[in-house]
């Protein structure tokens, strides 16, 4: 008997390492004091700082962080590549801003609908901090046998580490139970 089995409507999640960390890093320490971080609002949860209150802001631009900058170019061609979507012209807004989480901090679960791509750079982490995590797309299936197929995909933060995933992808971050801090950039992509 022939047979098959395709998996429909997959999410793509992209994972990579970048290999320049110590020059991201260099870079983000030469602007991390200067910038303000504000709480977010109580109906959130356990607030978490951000460097942004409209998710317009450009900190990347703003701060001319040509590094990071140049690694998200090089990993959105990728990813369309793999996806076997066209790279050529990659013209596109970019907003980004960095998530500070102290120990009790959280993010519950969101997405950035209108964002093509949402992505995150882990600057500074212990990788016991919070992982991120994904909730499934296809919400029929907690309801089914395939229930266990549906289970929150969980990312654990690592330095380095970058993600690019469908803005209207449902995700959250656990809570931080570590007294580290953890610091990353978030960013979305609208192409133009």
């Amino acid at each position: 008997m022939k047979h098959s089995i395709q998996a429909l409507f997959a999410t793509p999640v992209y994972f990579a390492m970048v290999e320049n960390v110590e020059e991201i890093a260099d870079e983000f320490r030469t602007v991390i004091d200067k910038l303000r971080f504000f709480d977010t609002p109580q109906a959130w949860g356990n607030p978490q700082k951000l460097t942004t209150q409209s998710f317009e802001d450009n900190i990347i631009d703003e701060n001319n962080m040509k590094i990071i900058k140049n690694v998200i170019d090089e990993n959105i061609k990728l990813f369309l590549s793999g996806l076997n979507l066209t790279t050529q012209n990659l013209d596109y807004r970019l907003t980004s801003w960095i998530t500070s989480n102290d120990k009790g901090d959280y993010s519950p679960v969101h997405n950035h609908l209108k964002a093509d791509i949402s992505g995150v750079y882990y600057y500074q982490t212990n990788g016991e901090d919070g992982n991120i995590f994904f909730v499934t797309p296809t919400l029929a299936m907690t309801n089914s046998a395939f229930s266990k197929l549906a289970d929150n995909f969980h990312v654990r933060p690592e330095v380095g580490k970058l993600l690019l995933f469908p803005g209207w992808l449902q995700h959250g971050v656990a809570t931080n139970t570590s007294i580290n801090n953890r610091k990353s950039l978030a960013f979305n992509i609208y192409f133009q």
